[in-house]
């Protein structure tokens, strides 16, 4: 279930956007203004916000400019009454996923928040599709792709959407070194302008999952070493 920040300072439209969201299955957390925007997007557990333009302590394009320049990758639509392309196209530039006009219809935030959610992590079912029934088990930690989540030990584990997509990506291709190129452009749809951020989820993965899950392959990328026995061998 996709955890859903909305930052704005109109209540009302907020209560109207949560009840829409809670209604089809998203975890919502609001807040009214930029800072407690920043501080929620920090934590590393929301898979996608929703951010107003014209807070009251903050321009939202400075703030998602902020944002992207601490390597925090989070999707992000932006919300404004503004019609303006100029502003639209910068708003983008800057780091936006996307940009809808106030007011907008409920069934047409859906369908963007759906699309930005499958953008920025690959493999993500659409509310219409059939899950995968599958489980990876890389001892001493287990993923369930169905449910996108990982445990260690049989413990849940809490991993950005983007850890989890990174996690995934070189889990399903065990036994074989992935390049960072390769990985950029699974995730993050770019190998432009990331790798620093690649190295630091690779580093919080590591913290969480374990040292020695994820190896790296000196000059060319990352690798999930196959079970013992299996045929499989990594290729650069």
């Amino acid at each position: 279930m996709a955890r859903v920040l909305v930052v704005d300072d109109d209540p009302r439209l907020v209560k109207v956007v949560a009840n829409l969201l809670r209604k089809h299955e998203f975890q919502v957390e609001s807040v009214p203004n930029g800072e407690l925007g920043r501080q929620a997007l920090r934590r590393g557990d929301i898979d996608l916000a929703l951010l107003d333009v014209n807070l009251p302590d903050v321009n939202g394009l400075s703030l998602i400019f902020q944002l992207r320049e601490e390597g925090n990758t989070t999707p992000i639509i932006l919300l404004t009454v503004r019609t303006e392309v100029h502003e639209q196209a910068l708003g983008l530039r800057l780091g936006g996923d996307d940009y809808i006009v106030k007011p907008f219809n409920p069934e047409v935030l859906l369908a963007r928040i759906d699309a930005v959610l499958r953008r920025s992590t690959p493999g993500t079912p659409s509310r219409t599709e059939t899950p995968r029934n599958e489980h990876l088990e890389i001892p001493p930690v287990t993923i369930d792709l169905t449910a996108r989540l990982a445990y260690k030990e049989g413990m849940p584990v809490r991993l950005a959407p983007l850890e989890y997509a990174v996690l995934e990506f070189l889990a399903v291709n065990r036994g074989r070194a992935v390049s960072k190129e390769e990985l950029m452009l699974s995730v993050w749809g770019t190998s432009r302008g990331v790798s620093r951020t690649l190295a630091e989820h690779i580093s919080r993965l590591r913290r969480k999952l374990g040292d020695d899950l994820i190896m790296t392959q000196t000059g060319y990328g990352y690798l999930i070493p196959a079970p013992p026995g299996d045929r499989a061998t990594t290729t650069q």
